[in-house]
């Protein structure tokens, strides 16, 4: 091949260059092209038109969920380090698509594309939460009388191996865009505080692991319901906490169990030689059980900062579409 040929738009003039990836520029935002391009090689042999229909983007997915799409449930004041979507599941408008750009791949399939959006933060990085669970219950940790952190874990290293990200859920092209973030970890030994006071606690922890997956804190859970959070360790809250928008079963009509695991431990009980973690219990409340126990599990992470915006309004039927 000695020269391409491009044009972007059926009505635009055909552009030669020497590079195999041209651009095209002065485009509308969120507008569709027939994009057509042909080759020519030294002896001037060109080759056959093919075109592709192309959507661009909105730019930066972040930046235009906040400042133009603006939708239902989102906080637009930071709070525990994020601006979060906060709400019951009938008024926060957060579901988001990822690893197709088809809509009705993604609302078809909402077991393998459906998301929903924690928050934004500073960096512009959105943080998602898988909407239904992984489609079996998995233990926190394998055996209960052995002190093991967060990062050393068969269910953390799985999230980020074959349970998750090395799995039929994530192409490699998708779990490029999920960034790798400085994880904080420990152990907590109340929940029996505000969410402000909850993030101060996590947000504190000293153990950091450089990783993709997670779970969910504890304060990402007491955060979403409304401005300020709510105490959901069983202060008399937790059967409001239950109508959060995060509490699994608003979100996965059949999880394997309405237990669900969060990242946060709880440590050592003396009494009965076993280690506990932190969970989010059937009822909404938030308890420590045994890491043995199997519950479910929705993989939680941040995306790239630089993620585009293509479409969607937020809702079930109308999600977020990014590329």
């Amino acid at each position: 091949v000695d020269t391409y040929y491009y044009k972007c738009g059926d009505s635009a003039s055909y552009l030669e260059s020497s590079s195999n990836t041209p651009t095209c520029s002065g485009l509308t935002a969120g507008t569709t092209y027939n994009v057509s391009v042909y080759v020519k090689d030294k002896f001037g042999h060109t080759s056959e038109v093919k075109t592709v229909s192309l959507k661009t983007s909105l730019g930066v997915a972040s930046t235009y969920i906040m400042n133009t799409l603006k939708p239902s449930g989102l906080n637009t004041a930071m709070e525990g380090g994020l601006y979060r979507f906060q709400g019951t599941n009938d008024t926060v408008n957060n579901y988001i698509c990822f690893g197709t750009l088809d809509k009705s791949t993604c609302v078809n399939d909402t077991d393998k594309y459906m998301y929903r959006i924690i928050g934004i933060n500073s960096n512009g990085q959105l943080k998602l939460i898988k909407k239904e669970a992984l489609n079996i219950a998995y233990r926190w940790q394998q055996d209960y009388t052995i002190n093991t952190s967060w990062e050393n874990t068969n269910l953390f290293n799985g999230l980020n191996d074959s349970l998750f990200l090395n799995s039929n859920y994530i192409s490699k092209t998708w779990n490029n865009k999920i960034a790798t973030t400085a994880w904080k970890y420990g152990d907590t030994l109340s929940v029996n505080y505000s969410a402000i006071d909850m993030y101060s606690i996590e947000n504190n922890w000293n153990n950091i692991t450089n990783a993709k997956v997670t779970l969910m804190y504890v304060h990402d859970y007491y955060y979403a319901y409304q401005s300020g959070g709510l105490n959901c360790s069983g202060s008399g809250e937790f059967e409001t906490c239950k109508t959060s928008w995060l509490f699994i079963g608003n979100s996965d009509l059949e999880p394997y169990t309405l237990n669900e695991w969060t990242m946060a431990r709880y440590g050592y009980l003396s009494d009965y030689n076993l280690y506990v973690a932190w969970n989010v219990v059937s009822n909404g409340r938030v308890g420590y059980p045994i890491v043995q126990a199997a519950f479910s599990v929705r993989p939680t992470f941040f995306l790239t900062p630089d993620v585009q915006f293509m479409s969607g309004s937020g809702t079930l039927a109308d999600p977020i579409l990014i590329n």
